[in-house]
């Protein structure tokens, strides 16, 4: 007889990301839902028990629910485990790292206000402390699976990185530093995130591989102070690591890979042992001698 597998997942949930989604413009906001919540809330080791899910809920198949999870890591929105050095019942073979509800929540609220009644938009908020739960429950603190040892190395949008560092900033006030190519970081949709954090009470460093807007850091210095420094090298002399590094908690450094489309791409390894987080501290301090401020 076959089984049948258990789940805390409502259709309310899944409802609640799919307008979420759908305001982010995902292109398949109900399939990326479905999966989205499944990983959050049930946080299964098989595809096949994902897919058992979707289907007596949602009546989502296969080919949708793949769909789904790959529009999810396309937008940033989960990081692929490739390895990790963790006892291995952690994690199974399908293996992703959902970013915080949180953070979705943070982003999108303000848009989605405009365009839901208002006792949608407040069930949706009432929900939260749910996801949140969930979250913490399967995924830790640091939304890694990890605790204060080990680290895990993943292949992640690089939106991924900012919804963490969102994420960790709405928990708690850190200094996060930033090694960076180039001025991507500055333009769509990577500035939406950088506001958003730099109106919570945060520090902010960055490293940078080139010049940027001159003008456009001018305004964001006169709006947020000293809430962020910025360095830069030369073109291409500091190397192809970058690096993410919140506090002396948590840390993630990472190489970009090449795709066919236009969006970040990249293998990263993230640690929360304390001594690996103390070294890329210490790395970065180093990098951050040697750049020259800019404004």
């Amino acid at each position: 007889m076959e089984y049948k597998i258990r789940t805390n997942v409502k259709l309310d949930y899944i409802q609640d990301f799919e307008m979420m989604f759908e305001r982010m413009k995902l292109k398949r906001p109900r399939e990326a839902a479905v999966y989205y919540v499944i990983l959050v809330v049930d946080s299964p080791k098989e595809f096949s028990d994902f897919l058992k899910i979707a289907e007596e809920l949602a009546n989502i198949t296969r080919r949708p629910l793949e769909t789904g999870r790959s529009c999810l890591f396309k937008n940033g929105l989960i990081a692929k485990v490739l390895f990790s050095t963790s006892n291995t019942s952690t994690f199974g073979r399908e293996s992703y790292l959902p970013v915080h509800p949180q953070a979705i929540w943070e982003s999108i609220k303000d848009d989605l206000k405009q365009y839901v009644a208002p006792e949608t938009y407040s069930a949706i908020q009432h929900h939260l402390q749910i996801y949140n739960d969930f979250y913490q429950q399967n995924f830790e603190k640091y939304g890694i699976k990890l605790k204060r040892s080990g680290n895990v190395t993943l292949e992640y949008n690089g939106k991924w990185i900012m919804y963490n560092v969102l994420h960790n900033s709405l928990q708690k006030s850190n200094h996060v530093r930033f090694h960076i190519s180039g001025d991507r970081f500055f333009k769509e949709p990577f500035i939406n995130y950088f506001k958003k954090f730099l109106e919570l009470d945060t520090k902010i460093q960055i490293l940078v591989d080139s010049n940027v807007d001159q003008e456009l850091i001018k305004k964001f210095k006169e709006i947020y102070g000293d809430k962020f420094e910025l360095r830069a090298f030369p073109d291409g002399t500091s190397g192809t690591l970058r690096n993410y590094v919140f506090g002396k908690e948590f840390a993630i450094n990472g190489i970009k890979i090449l795709k066919e489309d236009d969006e970040p791409s990249y293998i990263g390894t993230a640690y929360v042992d304390l001594e690996d987080v103390e070294e890329l501290n210490n790395k970065f301090e180093s990098l951050w001698n040697l750049a020259k401020p800019i404004v």
